[in-house]
C-alpha cells in the first residue's frame, strides 16, 4: 500500500516531456554552397578520408589479444596449446611416493652420511628405495666370510712334544 502511494507521488511530481531526437552528424558534411536553379554542386570533404597506416595509428581504444596471430582453432587444440589456455587449466599431480622416499632417504642420511644417493634420481625414486631395501635384507641374511685371521689346526697329527717346557 505504501509502495503504491510512493510510486503515484513520483509520477505526479514529474511531468512527462517528449524526448528530443538525437542530433544527426555526418562524416561527409562540408562547407558546400546550396545549389541554385538547374545547377548541380558536387562537394567533397576538406581532407581525403583514408585509413591511417599502421605506423600512424595510436594505441587502440579497445582490448586486443596478446598474440593476434594465434587462431582460435589452435588455442582449442589441446596438443599444441599451453595448459593455461585450456578450460581445465594445468593439470599436475603430487608425487606422494617421491616425497615419502625423500623423507626415508633423509633419515638414512642422518644415520649414515655415506649411505645413499650416488645415482641420479635415487633420492626420490621409490623403485630404487625398494631395490636398496631388498639388497639390505639379502646382505643381512647372507653367510658372512670369516675375517678373524684364525689358522686351522690339523687334528690328525700328533701333538708336539712337551720336553724341555715347563708345565703348570
Amino acid at each position: 500500500m505504501i509502495l503504491a502511494l510512493l510510486l503515484a507521488a513520483q509520477t505526479a511530481a514529474v511531468p512527462l516531456q517528449p524526448a528530443s531526437p538525437p542530433q544527426r552528424l555526418s562524416i561527409l558534411a562540408s562547407d558546400c554552397p546550396k545549389p541554385t536553379g538547374e545547377e548541380i554542386t558536387v562537394c567533397a570533404p576538406v581532407a581525403q578520408p583514408r585509413l591511417p597506416l599502421p605506423a600512424e595509428r595510436g594505441p587502440p581504444d579497445h582490448p586486443v589479444p596478446s598474440n593476434p596471430d594465434l587462431r582460435p582453432t589452435t588455442a582449442m587444440n589441446q596438443t599444441a596449446a599451453p595448459c593455461a589456455s585450456l578450460q581445465g587449466g594445468c593439470q599436475t599431480g603430487i608425487d606422494v611416493l617421491g616425497g615419502g622416499t625423500a623423507a626415508i632417504r633423509l633419515i638414512g642420511k642422518l644415520i649414515d652420511p655415506d649411505s645413499c644417493c650416488e645415482r641420479p634420481g635415487e633420492s626420490t625414486s621409490a623403485g630404487m628405495l625398494i631395490g636398496d631395501m631388498v639388497g639390505g635384507i639379502k646382505r643381512a641374511f647372507a653367510k658372512k666370510p670369516d675375517k678373524s685371521n684364525r689358522v686351522s689346526v690339523a687334528l690328525d697329527t700328533p701333538p708336539p712334544s712337551t720336553a724341555g717346557r715347563l708345565l703348570p
